[in-house]
């Protein structure tokens, strides 16, 4: 009769031998990746210091974001997500499918946060530079915010039929409210005059 506490060490040392050299090297794959992301980091940041990047977008986005930070960090999140790749495809290849649909929504989702930030930082931008009318301001924040819930919608877990009409009935009103806005800007003084 076989001693279950040596099988159960058996199974455990065999498991050991076959996951040991899959682990050593995904832990030699995740060295060279952060070895590559500090030298492109370093590559990048001297490329863009020499180009000058940040002093052109400097006058736009005065202190609110830094472009050089922004690009280094894109750069870095694309590394992580290709180790990331290599070692689901190595460790455990049958969740791959699912950590790319996980991926991809969380994309998504940052991508559209991205969007909003970086359209209301160039909204800001614009108001600052160019002499506006409050009601001017309040329509152009308006039509930011109905354009941020489209974006919003796409992400959201609804139906495509729920999806495709709410994103045709707020871009239905956003063109009716920029043809009466239109029409307001450029005709208010002749129809103040006609009343």
């Amino acid at each position: 009769m076989e001693n279950p506490v040596l099988e159960a060490l058996q199974l455990t040392l065999e498991e050991l031998a076959f996951y040991l050299p899959k682990i050593l090297f995904s832990i030699g794959i995740l060295v060279v990746y952060v070895l590559i992301a500090l030298i492109t980091t370093k590559i990048v940041r001297k490329t863009i210091r020499f180009l000058k990047i940040d002093e052109i977008f400097k006058p736009f986005l005065k202190e609110t974001i830094s472009i050089s930070d922004l690009m280094v960090f894109f750069v870095n999140l694309g590394l992580a997500l290709l180790a990331m790749y290599t070692l689901t495809s190595i460790l455990l290849p049958e969740y791959l499918h699912a950590l790319t649909s996980i991926i991809e929504y969380v994309g998504r989702i940052v991508s559209i946060v991205f969007i909003i930030f970086f359209t209301f930082i160039l909204l800001n931008s614009i108001v600052e530079r160019v002499r506006m009318e409050t009601k001017m301001k309040g329509f152009m924040l308006l039509m930011t915010l109905f354009i941020t819930l489209i974006l919003i919608i796409d992400v959201t877990a609804v139906s495509e039929e729920v999806k495709a009409s709410l994103t045709w009935g707020i871009s239905l009103g956003l063109g009716l409210a920029i043809g009466v806005f239109a029409a307001w800007y450029f005709f208010h003084e002749y129809l103040r005059k006609a009343g």
